[in-house]
């Protein structure tokens, strides 16, 4: 384990070092905020436990700093919590847990060259049977992820014969504390090439990717597509396409969602204005797409495809809604994919940074939680279907906001199935000119109808008053209401929480 705690370290540093590559320190537009917080927690159920309640008392010391970074040629973000916990768990022990998220981007040659890196740390739950929120109460269910990724690109302009795109990917993600999930290195090259202005009648391009996964304990997961279009336009509004591809996925499965070969598609498109597309292709890969935006805030996007080739064959759906306006944000999206746990981790914010219309929040000491929306922490291949809608409606004083999911997921070698429904709303209403309330509510449940069929049921409510004292010193005061019912009697408890905060910004 210290070998792999300090390969991760090492990559940290690395990643910051080429943020700041041959770039005076000068060059960069800083905001540096330091903070810190002082948490007292009072927990009625600290185990988490219907036959073995315990209270307990738990004293939270997080100093933290927010770093941003920017300039013409480079961007860099960086969150980063310590995370000091007494009692945690009701053990009376001292626990010390680091979370991270870092994001930079740096232009080695202006308009070509190009290097992007990413890492993060955090805490998740081993199952999603068992969720936690935060590492205070509960037993020790949890693992520390560490993730890093690095991927340098090349954007070469060749004239007017070819735009292209040519990028390499390292990453890896490590668990301690998880004998389910390996700890993984990948390496991916994804390549893009577009024509030029010299095509005006036929156009063409070319993709390829590729990732291969290299798991500690599992089997090893590789991916890789390759597609070749040429498309002819007839007038302004008609043009007419020939498409061909190669897949060739290896990963274990039991099931037949993929299928390698080589895939072919003809077809045509119709795009009489800006606003409006219809683009339909027929061959052993058949699909339909609809581009809609009848004006400037709203877009929706759907496609219908049927597959004979390729990861995710036979029927499937991706659609995309966009609606804003000035007050409220409306998002509605279902996808359908074909992925490992390491890539949703890889991809996910350990910290919010911003909200829903895009404004930034200060970091606060409650906002690098556990995601409850994860599977179980696996290296099996699974295929996901997620539908989403989502609300956001800001006033003069209120933020609220709400969202509901589903999720379907099939692991390819042990053909369990889950499905994961879930509900959230909140509100943040600034009653005094210093002085705001915050109202949340989720209910999830997860049903999995595979060799270990289970339903767990889970309902969270919290209520919180957070009071400006000082310019920059806030005080809060929450009080939460977790429910489980599961038909596992050992997954079933409910907790009363009330937790008193003092927040610093330096």
């Amino acid at each position: 384990m210290m070998y792999q705690f300090n390969r991760n370290i090492v990559l940290y540093v690395f990643s910051a070092y080429i943020a700041f590559y041959q770039m005076p320190a000068l060059a960069l537009d800083w905001t540096i905020r330091p903070s810190a917080s002082l948490e007292q927690v009072y927990s009625d159920n600290i185990r988490l436990s219907d036959t073995n309640k315990k209270s307990a008392l738990v004293t939270e010391v997080r100093p933290g700093v927010s770093i941003n970074g920017q300039s013409s040629r480079s961007t860099v973000d960086l969150n980063y919590n310590l995370q000091g916990l007494y009692n945690a768990r009701g053990d009376s022990g001292v626990d010390i847990n680091n979370q991270l998220q870092m994001n930079t981007d740096y232009e080695f040659v202006r308009d070509k060259l190009f290097i992007e890196s990413s890492a993060s740390v955090s805490q998740q739950n081993n199952s999603n049977r068992r969720i936690v929120i935060d590492n205070i109460s509960g037993g020790d269910s949890s693992s520390d992820i560490s993730t890093f990724k690095i991927s340098p690109y090349w954007t070469p302009h060749f004239k007017g014969f070819a735009d292209g795109m040519f990028r390499v990917t390292y990453d890896r993600v490590s668990a301690e504390g998880n004998d389910r999930l390996s700890n993984t290195d990948a390496v991916s090259q994804n390549i893009s090439l577009t024509s030029g202005n010299d095509f005006s009648l036929l156009s063409w391009s070319l993709l390829f990717n590729n990732s291969d996964r290299q798991n500690s304990n599992g089997d090893d997961v590789s991916f890789q597509n390759s597609q070749l279009e040429l498309r002819h336009a007839l007038g302004r509004e008609f043009n007419v396409f020939a498409r061909g591809g190669q897949s060739s996925n290896s990963f274990a499965s039991n099931s037949n969602s993929n299928s390698n070969g080589i895939s072919y598609t003809f077809g045509g498109q119709w795009k009489p204005s800006q606003r409006f597309s219809l683009e339909a292709g027929y061959g052993n890969n058949r699909f339909v797409t609809v581009v809609i935006s009848p004006f400037n805030r709203l877009h929706w996007t759907a496609t219908y495809s049927d597959n004979d080739i390729g990861l995710n064959t036979g029927s499937r759906w991706n659609t995309v809604l966009d609606y804003t306006t000035r007050r409220s944000v409306w998002k509605l999206s279902y996808s359908e994919d074909t992925m490992t746990t390491q890539q949703l981790l890889l991809d996910q914010q350990i910290f919010t940074t911003s909200d829903a219309f895009g404004n930034s929040i200060q970091g606060t000491s409650n906002d690098a939680l556990r995601n409850s929306t994860l599977p179980t922490l696996t290296d099996e291949v699974f295929v996901t279907k997620r539908a989403d809608i989502s609300f956001s409606f800001k006033t003069g004083k209120s933020d609220i906001s709400a969202n509901a999911f589903k999720t379907f997921r099939t692991f390819e070698q042990s053909s369990n199935d889950q499905e994961v429904t879930g509900l959230s709303t909140s509100w943040n209403w600034q009653f005094l000119k210093r002085t705001s309330s915050n109202l949340r509510a989720s209910w999830q449940k997860t049903e999995s109808d595979g060799i270990n069929s289970f339903s767990d049921e889970r309902f969270d409510f919290s209520a919180s008053v957070t009071r400006n004292i000082l310019a920059r010193l806030n005080g809060s005061l929450e009080y939460r209401f977790v429910d489980q019912s599961s038909n596992d009697n050992l997954n079933s408890y409910s907790e009363n929480r009330i937790t008193a905060n003092l927040s610093l910004q330096f």
